[in-house]
């Protein structure tokens, strides 16, 4: 999906990392990480974290669900419109008044967002529930678990945006 003024879209992932993928972080042998999606039957459209060279990922949402079937991977060609803005549960939602939060998936027809925060020497990407007014956290996978984090960072599109994406 992409449209003039927000110029980003998902692509189906096999396995392959796309040229315009957008960048998420690092894992622990600093190899970069990208935004995925994942469709979970009778759960939604689930926000992610791509590993180059895995095919399957894993996302949380009423425990932890792996596969390497419905799975997109966030791509644009204007990666410097994309800007990680610090982020706290409790005043996301007047933080970003006025900002275009990167959509990453839905749950029970709500949409999700996309954050990242350090966690185990990685910065992991996961799924910010801004539909919880007041109590907006970033849940990710790790280990067999949902894990979650009320202090982050989260995707956002800024049309003036120029520069380096940092993609630390």
């Amino acid at each position: 999906m992409s449209s003039s003024k927000f110029d980003y879209y998902w692509r189906d992932y096999n396995g392959e990392i796309p040229d315009d993928a957008v960048p998420a972080g690092y894992d622990k042998n600093l190899e970069r990480t990208y935004v995925g999606q994942l469709l979970v039957l009778n759960h939604g459209l689930l926000t992610t974290r791509i590993y180059k060279g895995i095919k399957s990922v894993t996302a949380s949402k009423q425990g932890i669900h792996t596969s390497c079937e419905a799975v997109k991977i966030l791509c644009s060609q204007h990666l410097e419109k994309f800007v990680w803005l610090p982020a706290k549960a409790c005043t996301l939602h007047t933080d970003i008044i006025g900002k275009h939060l990167v959509v990453g998936g839905y749950e029970n027809g709500k949409l999700l967002n996309i954050g990242r925060g350090s966690y185990q020497e990685e910065v992991i990407v996961g799924k910010v529930c801004s539909y919880n007014i007041g109590n907006a956290s970033l849940y990710f996978p790790y280990k067999n678990q949902e894990l979650n984090m009320d202090s982050y960072e989260i995707l956002v599109f800024d049309n003036d945006a120029v520069g380096d994406f940092d993609v630390r």
